[in-house]
């Protein structure tokens, strides 16, 4: 009978585990949808109530924020403020740009917040590497070059799919679609440098290639659950992360529905000098645009043939994106392309 009880409070526990998180989950929407309406003491409280259950989501303690400085509530929204610098939040701009915490700006405090977000950043800028480790490699399986599919049949029917079946994606379907994003079509020896082993299957001006492609594994059969680099030029992947960050992948892309139940994504930063280097500013502010959707559309067309769904992702945070993938100092991130098996 004792293990009985123990088994007993132990259910009970994971229960009011399980109603707690809904229960945050529910109040911060009410709270977003009352700071949508412009409620915003009704907000505020409900953001109380939210905090007093779960820790909060660096999302969640900066509107709470907004919504305590609409209500000239300034010591609540410094609190919850210094709270997200502390527990990871780097979106400067959001600071001097959001008109809900205009009131704070003339307040002694404001300074001392931005500089305390500055050394965060400071830090954050400091570690990204120069250049990514040798990790352990993955071999691809050789990609495929006839299907059942036209591409015909794949413009007329690709769309952007935000919902996936909750199944896994197996190691060549993930190896077909990377080399659809990037891979060589036309390798050459003793190539120049730029070209780094030849022409790929998404052209690029000048053939200069600005882009670097990650994959993001979460449910992939035969690949453990991590962060890796495609390496193009021999068709590897380059472990980066060898466990799973698909959580603080969703993070830096605002938790959107689309995470929910992909199985991987394709993450798509740009070295940008390699085209600023020939193109000056028409490479940054056009070129490099250019080859992303290039090889974005070719793994829109792939996964049809695959029947893969995907949506490229362009909102997201992009140092927290390149901190968690692990990018180098001179990339930028680009897009996050969520792939799942759709019927």
């Amino acid at each position: 009978m004792r293990h009985m009880a123990v088994i007993a409070i132990v259910l009970a526990i994971c229960t009011t585990s399980l109603a707690w998180s809904q229960d945050y989950d529910q109040l911060i929407e009410d709270a977003g949808n009352k700071m949508y309406a412009s409620e915003y003491e009704a907000a505020l409280e409900l953001y109380r109530r939210a905090f007093e259950i779960g820790d909060g989501g660096l999302n969640d303690l900066f509107n709470a924020a907004c919504a305590a400085a609409r209500t000239a509530d300034p010591d609540a929204a410094f609190m919850y403020l210094n709270r997200a610098i502390a527990d990871g939040f780097i979106e400067r701009h959001w600071f001097e740009e959001d008109e809900d915490l205009v009131s704070l700006h003339t307040d002694d405090r404001w300074n001392d917040l931005l500089a305390a977000l500055d050394a965060r950043l400071d830090a954050v800028a400091a570690s990204f590497p120069e250049a990514h480790p040798a990790g352990p490699v993955v071999d691809l399986p050789e990609p495929r070059l006839l299907s059942d599919v036209s591409v015909e049949e794949a413009l007329q029917s690709r769309r952007s799919v935000r919902t996936y079946m909750d199944l896994p994606l197996s190691l060549a379907e993930v190896s077909q679609l990377l080399w659809a994003a990037y891979g060589l079509n036309k390798p050459i020896e003793n190539a120049p440098d730029f070209l780094r082993g030849g022409l790929r299957t998404a052209p690029s001006a000048g053939a200069l290639y600005p882009l670097e492609v990650y994959l993001v594994a979460r449910n992939v059969t035969g690949l453990a659950s991590g962060i890796y680099l495609y390496r193009s030029e021999t068709h590897q992947l380059i472990t980066l992360v060898g466990v799973d960050r698909w959580q603080d992948v969703s993070d830096a892309g605002f938790n959107q529905p689309h995470f929910e139940t992909a199985a991987a994504a394709i993450v798509y930063s740009a070295v940008f000098e390699r085209s600023t280097q020939k193109y000056g500013d028409r490479g940054r502010e056009r070129y490099v645009c250019m080859d992303l959707g290039h090889s974005a559309e070719n793994v829109y067309l792939q996964g049809y043939a695959l029947k893969i769904g995907t949506c490229a992702i362009g909102a997201f945070s992009d140092l927290a994106l390149k901190q968690v993938v692990r990018m180098t100092k001179a990339e930028e991130p680009l897009y996050i392309m969520p792939l799942g098996k759709v019927e």
